[in-house]
């Protein structure tokens, strides 16, 4: 009688496991794939940084320093542009990650180029980097944000910013099947959607119009993302991506690409490979993962320029009897200003169930909250490390849940894409454009001054 129990228990669990084995097989997504011709190209990796380098100064082959790469070199025309009379300024804007929380950047350049007598929401932009929702924000500005176009082109860039974050259902951006899906999934979301939804954000219709303004644009532009292999940082430019296509369509895919692969979240999201010309796909997360902002690259290179502009001033020579203070003022003056938008709070909203309630999803969740949240704020106050005394302004979407507005809803649960919180943090940018001291406030520098 016993044996028999036992047998059947055996089988039961042998049924299980197979038919488990069979869902697995069967529901998986995989990873989703492109095949971009020359994609890899167009990528280099990212330069870890003066203070990270020393940290791994016994890492055998650590990476060394590069700056002669399209970003550092924009960075330099960047402060060049900036100290060189009759050449128009030339800034910095820095977009971080956040996924739906972007809707709050939408909103805010949307309502700030409203406001602006020329649709420029933002005057001498010379350069844009974007991780993950930053990164798709970036293809959008730097059309909007460029002066070389019309005010007509600069608003249909920002109305397809806008349309971009404001689907209507969840399903329009994703698949999502949740956490609890993960072992069956693979991910909590398929992102077919997405690259659909980014396609048609570019080329609404087959319009190809926006594609060749992005091409033209007289502001560079940066996508960075996760190499999964190496775990190596590396950012695409955007301009090269587009110009090297053999047409628009295909440019856009090759835009969708690095934008989907600075937005892979690993289990959050569909695992993302792109294979270049040699066929081999690469395995890409989102540049979240080991950063928020570009923020070791450019303030290293606006550093190294500022100081190398410096050189001739009398004012730089501090040991030369010059005052600290008037050291900080020259420096500041020669250095190009840095716009920072986080795409998110900067602080976590208590949660007290915690100490009542337990489980590995919530739990699981609350700590991949925290940990994202510090990644991101801790990114944005290093700008500092690397930039001393310049100009940083920031910007972010905290207070989305009590400034006063009676669009969408200001709370979400689990939803990767909720619709009525998104028109919500839309708000938000409207709110925080139009109110009295905007929507920018500085960074301290380096030493309180």
């Amino acid at each position: 009688m016993m044996g028999n129990f036992l047998l059947g228990v055996g089988a039961t669990l042998l049924a299980l496991g197979v038919f488990g084995y069979l869902a697995f097989r069967l529901f998986r997504r995989g990873p989703l794939t492109f095949a971009i011709e020359d994609f890899y190209t167009h990528v280099v990796d990212g330069d870890v940084g003066p203070f990270v380098r020393d940290v791994q100064a016994d890492v055998p082959h650590a990476q060394e320093c590069r700056l002669d790469d399209r970003l550092s070199c924009s960075i330099r025309d960047a402060v060049q542009s900036h100290n060189q009379a009759g050449r128009p300024d030339c800034n910095v804007l820095l977009l971080s990650g956040g996924g739906q929380w972007g809707a709050y950047g939408a909103g805010l350049f949307d309502t700030l180029s409203r406001n602006s007598a020329n649709e420029l929401a933002l005057n001498d932009v010379g350069v844009i980097t974007g991780i993950s929702t930053g990164s798709l924000q970036t293809l959008m500005l730097m059309v909007a944000l460029d002066p070389k176009q019309t005010p007509e082109m600069r608003r249909f860039a920002l109305d397809r910013l806008v349309w971009g974050y404001s689907p209507k259902r969840e399903s329009e951006v994703v698949k999502h099947t949740k956490m609890i899906g993960v072992p069956v999934y693979g991910s909590a979301a398929g992102t077919a959607p997405l690259r659909k939804r980014i396609v048609e954000a570019l080329m609404p219709g087959g319009d190809t119009r926006l594609i060749e303004a992005i091409g033209e644009s007289s502001i560079e532009g940066f996508a960075g993302f996760v190499e999964a292999e190496r775990g190596v940082f590396r950012y695409a430019d955007i301009k090269e991506l587009v110009n090297a296509a053999p047409n628009a369509a295909a440019a856009a895919e090759a835009l969708a690409a690095a934008a989907m692969a600075s937005s892979a979240m690993p289990v959050f999201h569909q695992q993302l490979r792109i294979a270049g010309s040699n066929g081999k796909a690469l395995a890409l997360y989102d540049g979240g993962v080991r950063r928020s902002v570009f923020f070791d690259r450019a303030m290293a290179a606006v550093d190294a320029e500022v100081r190398e502009q410096m050189k001739g001033h009398a004012l730089a020579k501090v040991a030369d009897g010059v005052t600290q203070d008037a050291f900080v003022k020259d420096y500041e003056a020669t250095a190009p200003s840095v716009y920072v938008v986080r795409n998110g709070p900067t602080a976590r909203k208590p949660d007290a169930t915690l100490n009542t309630k337990s489980g590995p999803l919530r739990n699981g969740q609350r700590g991949y909250d925290l940990l994202v949240n510090e990644s991101e704020i801790g990114a944005i106050a290093a700008l500092r490390l690397n930039n001393p005394y310049g100009r940083i302004m920031l910007t972010s979407a905290d207070r989305y849940d009590t400034f006063p507005s009676d669009v969408g809803e200001n709370f979400k649960k689990d939803e990767m894409f909720k619709p009525a919180f998104m028109a919500r943090l839309r708000d938000l940018g409207r709110h925080k454009a139009e109110r009295p001291e905007g929507p920018w406030w500085p960074l301290s520098k380096i030493d309180g001054v």
